[in-house]
């Protein structure tokens, strides 16, 4: 697995180059295939790439022909063949450690029973629209309440309300207004 890695050459040292490129073991030293590196704000250049992990040798190749050093390097390593010290940079497998849980126990307070006394909704007049001529002839017939009983649960004792006639209220759809000849009803 990879891992990101920022290369980054300070203003000073950069001087006159408007870029250059990072060469090392990682890229087998080849020009084609290095890093460039690109002029910020604040005069550095700086590059990132995604190296395996282990240990590297490199340099900095700069666009006005200068070889250079990271002041930053992990160390350095003597190069007898050019006589010069090449930067090291270790890079370290990444190790990926679990996502942190905290596993929380929460007692829940015991819950009360409560037994709650339910009351019926009161009963209503039933309206019967009728035609005017029937509502004559209907008779208003007591329709009974339904018994409603309620208990307390402290007392745990029931109350029984008494039923109570209720009168169905008659309503004509049409008033007809009779009209009488004489000599006729």
């Amino acid at each position: 697995m990879s891992k990101k890695v920022t290369f980054i050459v300070n203003a000073e040292t950069a001087g006159g180059a408007n870029n250059g490129i990072v060469l090392g073991d990682f890229n087998q030293w080849n020009h084609e295939a290095g890093i460039p590196l690109k002029k910020q704000k604040d005069g550095s250049l700086k590059a990132t790439a995604e190296l395996a992990p282990g240990e590297y040798q490199y340099r900095y190749f700069l666009s006005d022909g200068r070889w250079v050093n990271d002041g930053n390097a992990h160390g350095y390593a003597h190069n007898g063949q050019y006589g010069i010290e090449n930067c090291i940079i270790k890079v370290e497998a990444e190790i990926k450690q679990p996502a942190k849980t905290t596993k929380v126990e929460k007692t829940l307070p015991a819950t009360k029973e409560v037994k709650t006394a339910t009351k019926k909704p009161a009963e209503k007049k039933a309206v019967v629209e009728v035609p005017a001529k029937a509502a004559k002839k209907a008779t208003a017939k007591a329709i009974p309440a339904k018994k409603a009983v309620e208990t307390k649960p402290a007392a745990k004792k029931a109350v029984v309300a008494k039923p109570v006639a209720k009168k169905a209220a008659v309503k004509p759809i049409a008033e007809v207004k009779k009209t009488t000849k004489k000599g006729k009803k």
